[in-house]
């Protein structure tokens, strides 16, 4: 799992690379977003922290209020645990940060390491 932080402009600039799926920015039309909770310590001490990181300032609104809308269907599902989901923002251009879907809980690929870039061949 990573994020394109190499490219200055272009449809490759932030997307995301999730399992071998690309997730590319197409402004106003679709963005994504990948909302995580965190935890840490011990069953009864833990304290989340929820990360929104999105593609475009309007994505991290928008993963807000999902958490916000979705909170309760997320406890439920997750407990106390953390998850890591990729959300979809559909026509920000005409909506806003208000039409989100969720693509796909993430978790796993989150979690596994990104493999080492190839050494240079010698020459």
């Amino acid at each position: 799992m990573g994020v394109n932080t190499q490219a200055e402009s272009g449809p490759e600039a932030g997307a995301f690379r999730i399992g071998g799926e690309d997730y590319r920015v197409d402004s106003g039309r679709s963005e994504y977003v990948l909302l995580a909770r965190l935890t840490a310590g011990g069953r009864g001490e833990a304290r989340p922290v929820f990360l929104f990181c999105g593609q475009r300032a309007i994505t991290n609104q928008a993963a807000t209020r999902y958490l916000a809308r979705e909170h309760e269907r997320l406890a439920r599902k997750y407990g106390s645990g953390s998850f890591v989901l990729l959300l979809k923002v559909v026509n920000s251009q005409a909506c806003g940060p208000d039409v989100v879907e969720l693509v796909a809980d993430v978790t796993r690929a989150a979690r596994t390491p990104a493999p080492e870039p190839a050494a240079p061949a010698a020459s």
